[in-house]
């Protein structure tokens, strides 16, 4: 094709363009136009091949509540969707044409010349033709576009664009061209052909399943923009739909099991989320998809404790004076948390002072005297004990043969007659005899004590092999309270301790609803895997405790460990943490190069650093207040102490010891937990870390989306 001929062909392109915008064509060779048809059909495409399963369902309240936009990525380089197949729509202002995957989306660099303006829209055309002509379709154009009633005619080169691009359009006839900007644009490449525009570009997926963006899949849809050298990635979904990928990546189901604390979390997330609509809107989006605004993990994090927690609180919000609060959380307060003020200054809010991470009221348990006080004793001993109240034998005394005697009566087993001397095989045989247990298959491979510590360990029953010498002082006792587990006379479940109107019952794991607890009950408490015998135990609600039950009676009730907010945050495993820095380089991180000394300053009602100053030796001085102390230090919280400690070389190193895990201010994941536990309900949780709010339906119709969201 001759030059004329191309600059004909050229000039066709740019009156399109002048009356039906479309994405840019790809430098040098352009495809055949798309159609600029807002609502196209998509032409027949390969059958798509998903690479993740359809996500469940949405409910229907999810189509009540407004769009938000979660920026995914900002990706120097290029961004795959690696669905082969899979038909996309992508639309811009004012078209729209069709593209299958795999796709491979980057930012298109060049550079924006201007080469004349005009208030007449006929005169920016042929201006616009006779760049086309001269520049033999070399470079593209934009169409005439209006701005402040001018008409203004621009070119675009792409990578490689010429090294003297004013030279080339002066000798062109155009001496009066200027560079507008460095300017980039977003390309598309997929089957059926590459897709190019300067302004943003809406990705439609087509069917059920979910796009796979950076390994993660995503409901809703995609905002492609350029920002500089960057392409950013954008997710457009329902806010409900949302919430369901941020709620596990920020609080995980399998890490706190409690619905409420799951349901206080998903207000707070909508909370914010509504709070910090249009934040970016000069870049495009509302929220990032990191810790700096809450963590957003798409489809995949989806889980269904979570799913329910947001779907019973659909469309709640916290307030305060009727507006959406600033609800700001954290991971673990370390026992109190911070006013937002002395941390964040330009969020300080009356519902953000900081409060204690508090113990709930505590349950007192009471127990009875059952004959034999101990204290600190290891696990054997405790259940010989159970055993001989159990089965009503003196523990120390209590020979095989009356063990084996009273085993046959409670389980109505064959009786057995040891003989004067038996040994721990024949006492095992004979007891699984007494039980009722014989002939099963999984103990005909092992013999006697053998036979027996497989079945228990294969059901998870405590009991230790029998000793090589003197089995029958104890050894008989253990593997009595085996076989009563094993055939279900005596079971053994764990739970919570919870309030309950008739006293302190228990929640068993896996049960639907609470129990009672007799009061007085015989009572024990354990520490690691010792045990003692207690007159009364007082334990904060979410206590875990171990029953042991003979039938319908309570023979044992065991208080593991403590609970309840406080506790719960107590015993995060983000509640302490240590850091060490190297003195010197300190000393440049907070730019105080010949750094002397390190001092707080103030500390707020949590104990949290808000005040901290760097001293050189020569007078130098730089303070740090707030939040950025934690940055400038480069440590998990300001919640912390530190002390200097010299190394073997003569060098310092600032040892930072610390509390708690995030910035410490609002709702405490870790305490909301625990407050969970101890029987609160979530707005109950709320309100205790966000002070005088109420929790509200939000009326999303007062939500102003932006009319450029197509």
């Amino acid at each position: 094709m001759g030059r004329w001929a191309v600059a004909l062909c050229t000039l066709m392109t740019v009156i399109a363009c002048a009356t039906a915008p479309r994405p840019t064509p790809p430098p040098r060779t352009p495809p055949a136009a798309p159609s600029p048809t807002p609502e196209p059909s998509p032409p027949p495409a390969p059958t798509p091949v998903p690479t993740v399963p359809p996500p469940a369902p949405l409910p229907a309240s999810h189509t009540e509540a407004p769009l938000i936009r979660v920026l995914l990525d900002r990706a120097e380089g290029s961004v795959s969707i690696p669905q082969p197949g899979r038909a996309y729509r992508v639309s811009w202002d004012g078209g729209a044409v069709w593209v299958w995957g795999p796709l491979e989306l980057t930012a298109a660099r060049g550079s924006q010349w201007q080469v004349g303006a005009y208030r007449d829209a006929g005169a920016a055309e042929a201006e616009a033709a006779r760049v086309a002509a001269a520049l033999g379709g070399l470079a593209e154009i934009d169409r005439a576009s209006s701005e402040d009633g001018m008409y203004r005619v621009r070119i675009r080169w792409h990578d490689p664009e010429p090294s003297d691009p004013a030279g080339d359009l002066e000798r062109l006839g155009f001496p009066d061209a200027f560079a507008v900007s460095g300017t980039a644009g977003v390309r598309i490449e997929g089957a059926g052909g590459p897709v190019e525009h300067r302004g943003e570009l809406v990705l439609d997926p087509q069917g059920e399943w979910p796009t796979v963006v950076g390994g993660r899949s995503y409901r809703g849809r995609l905002r492609l923009r350029a920002s500089g050298s960057d392409l950013l990635v954008i997710n457009e979904l329902n806010l409900e739909s949302y919430l369901r990928g941020v709620l596990p990546a920020e609080m995980g189901p399998a890490q706190f099991p409690q619905l409420e604390a799951l349901k206080a979390q998903a207000v707070a997330a909508r909370t914010y989320a509504v709070a910090h609509l249009g934040d970016h809107d000069d870049e495009g989006y509302d929220l990032c998809a990191t810790p700096a605004c809450q963590v957003y993990k798409g489809v995949g994090v989806e889980h269904r404790l979570s799913d329910r927690a947001v779907e019973e609180t659909a469309g709640l919000i916290a307030a305060f004076d009727g507006q959406p609060i600033d609800a700001m959380y954290t991971s673990t307060c370390g026992g109190h948390t911070e006013d937002a003020a002395l941390l964040f200054p330009d969020r300080a809010q009356p519902y953000l002072t900081g409060v204690a991470c508090a113990w709930e009221r505590p349950l007192v348990l009471h127990g009875t005297a059952t004959g034999e006080a101990f204290d600190d004793v290891d696990e054997a001993a405790f259940r010989q004990h159970l055993t001989s109240r159990i089965l009503d034998l003196p523990r120390v005394s209590a020979t095989p043969q009356q063990v084996l005697d009273r085993v046959t009566s409670r389980c109505n087993g064959a009786s057995v007659n040891l003989g004067p001397t038996p040994s721990a095989v024949r006492f095992a045989d004979d007891l699984l005899a007494a039980a009722g247990i014989e002939g099963s298959e999984v103990l005909v491979r092992r013999a006697g004590a053998q036979r027996l510590v497989a079945l228990a360990d294969l059901f998870d029953v405590p009991l230790e092999p029998p000793p090589p010498v003197g089995w029958e002082r104890g050894w008989h006792l253990q593997a009595a309270l085996a076989v009563l587990e094993l055939q279900g006379v005596v079971t053994r479940d764990r739970g919570e301790a919870v309030p309950r109107p008739d006293g302190v019952g228990i929640f068993p794991t896996r049960a639907a609803a609470s129990e009672p607890l007799p009061d007085p009950v015989p009572l024990y408490r354990r520490w690691s895997r010792r045990y003692g015998e207690a007159p009364a135990v007082e334990v904060a609600p979410g206590t875990t405790l171990e029953r042991y039950r003979d039938g319908d009676r309570v023979v044992a009730v065991v208080a593991v460990q403590s609970g309840g907010g406080g506790e719960a945050d107590r015993r995060s495993a983000w509640r302490s943490w240590r850091r060490d820095r190297d003195w010197q380089e300190l000393a440049r991180a907070l730019e105080v190069p010949d750094l002397a000394r390190l001092e707080v300053t103030r500390r707020g009602r949590s104990g949290r650093v808000v005040g901290f100053g760097a001293v050189g030796a020569s007078g130098t001085r730089r303070d740090f207040e707030g939040f950025p102390i934690r940055r400038s230090l480069d440590i998990p919280e300001n919640l912390f102490t530190f002390h200097v400690l010299t190394r073997s070389d003569g060098g310092r190193v600032v040892r930072f010891l610390g509390r708690g895990w995030g910035h410490g201010v609002g709702l405490c994941q870790n305490g909301s937990y625990g407050l969970a536990r101890a029987g609160r309900t979530f707005d109950a949780i709320l309100q205790t870390y966000y002070s005088g709010i109420t929790i509200e339906r939000w009326d999303w119709s007062g939500i102003d989306e932006s009319a450029a969201r197509p």
